[in-house]
């Protein structure tokens, strides 16, 4: 295979994936067509009755007839009945258009995998050639290239696990304020209803939920940590905790004093939680933008190896 074919090859592969995504777009056409026919059907097959009960009921067709409406009555039925058989010939047209455009798009598509197939076999005949020749500039430069898209691809699968343990830091810190905010509407209206034991049950299964969590969340900031030195990512995320002082002066001496003093702490946690929250968001977004920077120029190394190669 010359290298002009080689081209040619690549070139037409560029389209593969658009018509692979054609593909999957035209099947859930087809499904919804034929789900269209299905409720055409029925709804012919009422017509037809209609029109079939009509010619079969003497009683009414003799009462029809006297009042001279007969013909008029069986013209509208079956005007409704070709109607209907009009729309569902159409919706079958409609389904046979489409699974002809499936096919045709089935056997380009398999057609371009023949090539694809055909192109990648040559590309790695010529990479051995390649290999083969150790002195050759060209060999010294794909090592090279090689090389810099190991480290690449290194760096990228690193980036994803620390997005994995961010993202799971992220759901974490969601439950939490979910219920510090509840322990605060219960600590709000505790302050100015006074309203006894039950509030105070209410209250403190949130923060009793929330401490449970955080105690989770801490260990998952240790695991994020982790995977964040690995990126060498610099910044400083913690969360303390959720003090339990104030909440046993409020439960043995109960007033609107101490009341307050627990719903501020409450805010003062939530606060901090939503501001660890921004945080680990700014850290994704970082994360995600350094890992879209790798893939690009893991692309483009990529597609400099395959110059390198096309040109031999």
């Amino acid at each position: 295979m010359d290298n002009s074919e080689l081209l040619e090859i690549r070139n037409n592969l560029a389209m593969l994936p658009v018509l692979q995504e054609r593909l999957y777009k035209l099947n859930n056409d087809i499904i919804l067509a034929e789900q269209n026919i299905q409720a055409l059907m029925k709804k012919y097959r009422e017509e037809s009755l209609d029109v079939e009960h009509l010619q079969k009921d003497s009683l009414s067709a003799t009462i029809l007839k006297f009042i001279g409406k007969y013909d008029n009555k069986v013209t509208k039925e079956m005007e409704e009945m070709y109607l209907a058989k009009m729309e569902y010939d159409n919706a079958n047209e409609r389904v046979r258009e489409l699974y002809n455009n499936r096919d045709e798009l089935t056997k380009r598509i398999n057609e371009l995998k023949e090539e694809k197939n055909c192109y990648e076999t040559e590309l790695q005949n010529r990479i051995s050639l390649l290999k083969k020749n150790l002195t050759s500039q060209a060999s010294i430069k794909y090592s090279q290239l090689e090389a810099e898209q190991d480290s690449l691809s290194g760096q990228q699968a690193e980036i994803t696990e620390a997005l994995t343990a961010a993202n799971k830091v992220t759901s974490t810190l969601t439950s939490a304020i979910q219920h510090l905010d509840s322990a605060e509407s219960w600590a709000t209206f505790d302050v100015w209803t006074r309203g006894g034991i039950f509030n105070h049950m209410a209250k403190y299964e949130h923060i009793d939920e929330a401490q449970s969590i955080c105690n989770r969340l801490d260990s998952q900031l240790k695991d994020l940590r982790k995977e964040l030195d690995d990126v060498n990512y610099t910044g400083n995320i913690g969360f303390t905790g959720i003090d339990s002082t104030t909440r046993a002066i409020d439960f043995w001496f109960d007033n609107i004093f101490t009341d307050l003093s627990v719903r501020s702490r409450i805010r003062e946690d939530n606060e901090r939680l939503r501001d660890m929250e921004n945080q680990v968001y700014d850290i994704i977004h970082r994360l995600k933008s350094s890992g879209t920077e790798i893939n690009k120029r893991i692309q483009d190394i990529e597609a400099i190896k395959n110059e390198l190669v096309i040109s031999l």
